[in-house]
């Protein structure tokens, strides 16, 4: 998604333990989507190792911001009223004026699985980009250091692997039978290329379209160990049955 260069981004993730499938996430935070109108709304299964059990939740928005050249200014005056809202303390909003962005976490370092009272764990926010895209990897001016040369090998060794990015439109059904269809789809892929051991659930990304469509778009990971992306291609449309 492309964003104007002085548009401020924002990423908020909640976690939910209530909820028994990422559908019924959904539906729990509803309201506040409703409220908050956001962009796209993303919902997987939480990973047990990274925070705990049940359900993520991600929204995608954009934030009013003032006019101003003093980039933490905007940072903090776009992201108050959304924190506010949200039950974060707006000073523990750490802030890099260099990368343009910002991060808050739920006030409590000692718990993975730390929320806000409405279930939110953490938000990012960034200038002009959405916060989910790598930053540069090779800094502006003078050959590297050895340490950013390390740090750019390891981003680069986490970025190689083909992934093919499936985008999906369904019309006529509710929610819930479209996301079982586009995650159907998903699987057939990695099973296409990977055989067996597919993961229970693959993050769906869902793009508001209205007039009984629903819009979804999901990265299925192939690995390191794939083909190369021409024949990747091919072989994707034969599995879905699609004509080139």
């Amino acid at each position: 998604m492309q964003f104007q260069s002085t548009d401020v981004v924002a990423r908020v993730t909640f976690r939910t333990s209530a909820a028994d499938s990422a559908d019924a996430a959904l539906r729990e935070f509803r309201p506040l989507a409703d409220e908050l109108r956001p962009l796209a709304v993303e919902s997987w299964a939480t990973d047990p190792g990274d925070a705990g059990e049940g359900f993520t939740v991600e929204f995608l928005l954009t934030l009013p911001a003032p006019e101003s050249d003093d980039i933490t200014e905007v940072l903090r005056t776009a992201t108050a009223p959304l924190l506010e809202r949200l039950g974060f303390d707006a000073g523990n909003l750490d802030v890099d004026a260099e990368d343009r962005d910002a991060v808050v976490w739920a006030d409590d370092d000692a718990r993975p699985d730390a929320v806000t009272a409405c279930g939110a764990a953490v938000v990012y926010v960034r200038i002009g980009r959405d916060p989910n895209e790598p930053k540069e990897l090779v800094p502006e001016g003078g050959p590297l250091t050895e340490e950013e040369a390390v740090e750019l090998f390891e981003a680069m060794k986490s970025l190689a692997g083909l992934v093919l990015v499936l985008n999906v439109e369904v019309v006529g059904l509710d929610a819930s039978p479209a996301r079982e269809l586009v995650r159907e789809q998903a699987v057939r892929l990695r099973q296409r290329f990977l055989g067996d051991g597919v993961p229970d659930a693959l993050p769906l990304e869902e793009v508001s379209a209205g007039g009984g469509t629903r819009q979804f778009s999901v990265a299925v990971d192939l690995g390191d160990e794939g083909p190369e992306p021409p024949a990747a291609m091919a072989a994707a449309q034969e599995a879905l049955g699609v004509r080139g």
